[in-house]
C-alpha cells in the first residue's frame, strides 16, 4: 500500500469517526494519531483538551492537549495541523515555527501567572496551565508534539530550541508519512539510534559473551559509565525504557534508597554493589580497536532490567546536581533480531525482572485470554442490521494495528469486501476491552487514569480468575463484551450530542465512564436480582430507547458531581482519578427512571446462559487438549518417553499415561481428556527440563 492510500484510510476513519461520534474532524484526528502513540510506547496516556488564547504583548496562545510522564518526569504538550483534504499536503518550516509558538507562548504564559489571572477559568486548558504552574519545579524536560496529516518539508531540518524557564526542550513531529511508516513496522515503538562516539571517544568497550547463530542472537557485557546513562535517559526519557519495565517503575517510582545513598557517599563504589542494567538492541556497529571490541552504534535500544538504576543515577544528575564522573554501571547487552524483537524482547524482560516481582499481568500481550477472544472475533457474526444483506464481525485486534495491516495486504476491491465484514467501527482494541470491563465491574477512576494503568489493572484481574477458572471466558462473555461496547460507543454518541455539553466539550471520557459505572452499580446494589439485558443489545446491535434516555440523564447529573466546587481537587480530569471521587459519587442520589427499570431483566435467565456456556466452554476445552496430544502424534510422545526415562524426571504415573500416547497409532485409543490435560503437563515439565523437538 502507498502512502496516498493510507491517507485514504486515515480520512475515512475519521470522517466515519466525526460522524458517529458527533464530534470535529480534527478533535477525532487527535484521537486517532494519539492511540497510535501510545501503543507505540511514544508516551502512556494523553488527556485532549483545546485551549486558544492569546498571551502577553499579543502573542498567540495554542494547544490541543497534554499529559505528564511519571517516570522521566518530563511534560508533554500538543498541537494538531490537520487539514480536510484528501490530497497530501507539505509542513512547512514556516508552519512548524507558528505550531511552536503557540505551544511555547501556553508554557510562558502559564508559569508566568499569565493565564491564571487574565483568561477564563472554566476551561480543562486552564486547569492544566494551573498544574503545569504548580509542578513546574519537577518537571524535567518539556516534549512539544506537533501532529499533522500533511508531509513535512524535506528543507526541515533537525529542529532544536532553547530551553523553557531552564527545562530543556525536545520538538517531535509526526507527519503521515511518519505515521505511515510506523503502521507498516506494525505499529513497534520507533527505534533509537544511538551513536555512542558522541558520549565516549572511541566507542563502549565490551566483550562478546554469546553468538548464538540458530537463534539470531548475541550477548555483549561492558561497563558503561554512569553520566552517560544518566545522559541518554535525560535524551530518550522514558522511552529508553522497555514498556514493562516503564509500567513497573509508574507504580514504584520513587527513588530507591540504596540506589541515591551509593550515588551520594560512594560512587566509586557503584560498580561493586549494584546488580547493574539489562539492556537489548536490534542492531550493534562494534570495531576492533587497540583497547580490543568496543561498540560504536545502537539502534532500537532499551532497558530491559535497572531502569530504577538508570533514573536514579539520572535524578542524581539532574536534582541534586551530583558528580557521578566515578559511577560505572555493569550492562548486558542483547541483540536481537528486529523480526523476533516483539516476540524475543518481553520473554527476556519477564526473566530479567522475575527478581523484582513484576506480575506477570504486566506480560500480558500473549495471554491466553486475548487468544479466545480474538478467535471468538473471527468466528462469531453479529446479526446483519440496518437493511444489509450480510453478517458483520467485531474485529478484536489481539496485535497492534492488525485491522489496518489486514487492509494494507490488499487490492482495493479486497478491502472493501473486508470492510464491509469487518467494519471500521467495529473494531475494539486490548485497550477498549479493558475500559469496558474496568467501567462494568466499578472502576471508573482507574478508566480516569489513562489507557496503559487501566490495561495493567485489568489485566492482573484477568488473570487471576484465569488460573482460578478459564470456563467462564466463553462464548457468553464474549457477546457480553461486544453489548459492553455497543453501550460504551452509544453513550459517547448521547454525550456528545446534549446542549450542555456541547457548550463545554470537556471531560466525556470521565462522564462515559462513571455513568455506566453509576448504573452498573446501581442495579447490582439495589436490584440484585436483575440485571442488564446484555443479550437483547448483543441481537439488536444497538442500545434501546429506554436505556438511551437513563444515560442522557445520568450523564447530565455525573457531569455536574464532578464538576462541582466541593470536589476535592480542582483539576476535574485529576479528580475523577482518585477512587474518592468514585467513593463519593456513589453517595449521590440519581434519577433513574422507571421505564428503564422495567427493561432489566432477571438474573437467573442470566445464571441459566452462563451455566450453559460454562459446560460449552469444558467441552471445547476437552476437545482441544485432545486434539493437541493426537496431532503431536505417537512418534513424538514416544521419544519425549525414552527422554524422560533416561533423564529420570518421569514419575510411575507420567511413564503409564505417555504410553498410552504413545500408542495411539497401535491401538487407536485416544487418552482421555483428563488424561491429555497431564499429558500435556508432563510435555511442558519435559521442556523446563530441556527436552527439544
Amino acid at each position: 500500500m502507498k502512502l496516498a492510500d493510507y491517507m485514504q484510510i486515515i480520512m475515512e476513519d475519521i470522517r466515519l469517526a466525526s460522524n458517529v461520534n458527533i464530534s470535529d474532524l480534527s478533535s477525532e484526528f487527535i484521537k486517532y494519531i494519539t492511540n497510535y502513540l501510545i501503543e507505540a510506547e511514544e508516551f502512556d496516556d494523553f488527556t485532549e483538551t483545546y485551549f486558544e488564547s492569546v498571551g502577553k504583548r499579543g502573542k498567540k496562545i495554542q494547544i490541543d492537549g497534554y499529559t505528564f510522564d511519571e517516570v522521566d518526569k518530563s511534560c508533554i504538550i500538543l498541537i494538531s495541523d490537520f487539514s480536510n483534504n484528501d490530497e497530501i499536503l507539505t509542513l512547512t518550516n514556516t508552519e512548524i515555527e507558528k505550531l511552536y509558538s503557540k505551544m511555547e507562548a501556553f508554557v510562558e504564559n502559564s508559569t508566568s501567572r499569565y493565564i491564571r489571572t487574565q483568561c477564563e477559568a472554566s476551561s480543562e486548558g486552564y486547569n492544566f496551565s494551573n498544574m503545569l504552574e504548580s509542578r513546574i519545579n519537577e518537571i524535567s524536560k518539556f516534549r512539544f508534539y506537533i501532529i499533522s496529516n500533511k508531509i513535512i518539508s524535506d528543507r526541515v531540518k533537525h529542529i532544536k530550541r532553547k530551553d523553557i524557564d531552564g527545562k530543556a526542550v525536545e520538538i517531535n513531529i509526526w507527519d503521515i508519512s511518519r505515521i505511515y511508516n510506523l503502521a507498516n513496522a506494525n505499529v513497534q515503538k520507533e527505534s533509537i539510534e544511538i551513536n555512542l562516539e558522541e558520549y565516549i571517544p572511541g566507542g563502549l568497550n565490551c566483550i562478546l559473551a554469546v553468538d548464538c547463530v540458530n537463534e539470531q542472537y548475541k550477548s555483549y557485557l561492558a561497563a558503561i559509565p554512569g553520566r552517560v546513562l544518566a545522559e541518554l535517559y535525560l535524551e530518550h526519557g522514558s522511552r529508553l525504557l522497555e514498556g514493562n519495565v516503564r509500567s513497573f517503575l509508574s507504580v514504584r517510582g520513587k527513588v530507591n534508597k540504596q540506589i541515591r545513598s551509593t550515588i551520594l557517599n560512594k560512587p566509586e563504589m557503584f560498580f561493586a554493589y549494584n546488580n547493574g542494567i539489562a539492556t537489548t538492541a536490534t542492531e550493534i556497529t562494534c570495531e576492533m580497536s587497540e583497547k580490543g571490541l568496543v561498540i560504536k552504534n545502537l539502534k532500537g535500544l532499551q532497558i530491559i532490567n535497572g531502569g530504577q538504576t538508570t533514573a536514579s543515577i539520572a535524578n542524581a544528575l539532574l536534582q541534586d546536581k551530583c558528580d557521578i564522573d566515578n559511577i560505572i554501571v555493569p550492562m548486558k547487552l542483547s541483540i536481537v533480531d528486529s523480526n523476533k524483537a516483539e516476540e524475543i524482547i518481553p520473554i527476556i524482560s519477564r526473566c530479567a525482572n522475575s527478581q523484582n516481582k513484576v506480575d506477570e499481568a504486566d506480560f500480558f500481550s500473549n495471554h491466553p485470554y486475548h487468544i479466545r477472544i480474538e478467535e471468538y472475533s473471527r468466528k462469531i457474526f453479529a446479526r446483519a442490521v440496518n437493511g444489509n444483506q450480510y453478517q458483520t464481525i467485531w474485529f478484536y485486534e489481539r496485535a497492534r494495528g492488525q485491522h489496518t495491516q489486514e487492509q494494507m495486504k490488499l487490492t482495493k476491491g479486497e478491502s472493501k469486501k473486508f470492510l464491509l465484514r469487518n467494519p471500521k467501527n467495529q473494531v475494539i482494541k486490548k485497550v477498549d476491552l479493558a475500559k469496558y470491563i474496568n467501567t462494568y465491574e466499578g472502576y471508573p477512576y482507574v478508566v480516569s487514569k489513562g489507557a496503559q494503568i487501566s490495561m495493567r489493572e485489568f489485566a492482573a484481574r484477568i488473570d487471576r480468575q484465569w488460573k482460578v477458572s478459564d470456563k467462564v471466558f466463553n462464548e457468553y462473555y464474549y457477546k457480553k463484551i461486544i453489548a459492553l461496547a455497543i453501550i460504551f460507543k452509544g453513550t459517547e454518541r448521547i454525550v456528545s450530542d446534549q446542549q450542555w455539553y456541547k457548550e463545554i466539550k470537556s471531560y466525556r471520557a470521565n462522564i462515559v465512564t462513571y455513568s455506566l459505572a453509576i448504573l452498573f452499580n446501581y442495579i447490582e446494589t439495589e436490584f440484585k436480582k436483575f440485571t442488564f439485558d446484555f443479550k437483547r443489545i448483543w441481537n439488536e446491535q444497538k442500545i434501546y430507547l429506554e436505556l438511551e434516555k437513563q444515560i442522557a440523564i445520568t450523564s447530565k447529573e455525573v457531569f455536574e458531581f464532578i464538576t462541582r466546587s466541593d470536589r476535592l481537587t480542582l483539576n476535574v480530569t485529576e479528580w475523577c482519578k482518585k477512587e474518592i471521587c468514585w467513593e463519593k459519587a456513589l453517595k449521590e442520589k440519581y434519577t433513574i427512571e422507571e421505564s428503564f427499570l422495567l427493561t432489566l431483566i432477571p438474573r437467573e435467565d442470566e445464571d441459566e446462559e452462563l451455566k450453559s456456556e460454562i459446560k460449552n466452554r469444558k467441552i471445547d476445552n476437552d476437545i482441544n487438549v485432545e486434539v493437541e496430544v493426537v496431532k503431536l502424534g505417537a512418534e513424538y510422545w514416544n521419544d519425549l518417553l525414552m527422554w524422560g526415562r533416561a533423564k529420570n524426571i518421569l514419575s510411575d504415573i507420567d511413564v503409564d499415561i505417555l504410553k498410552i500416547a504413545a500408542s495411539i497409532d497401535k491401538t487407536g485409543r485416544v487418552p482421555s481428556a483428563k488424561q491429555c490435560k497431564l499429558i500435556l503437563k508432563i510435555k511442558d515439565k519435559a521442556y523446563e527440563e530441556g527436552y527439544k523437538l
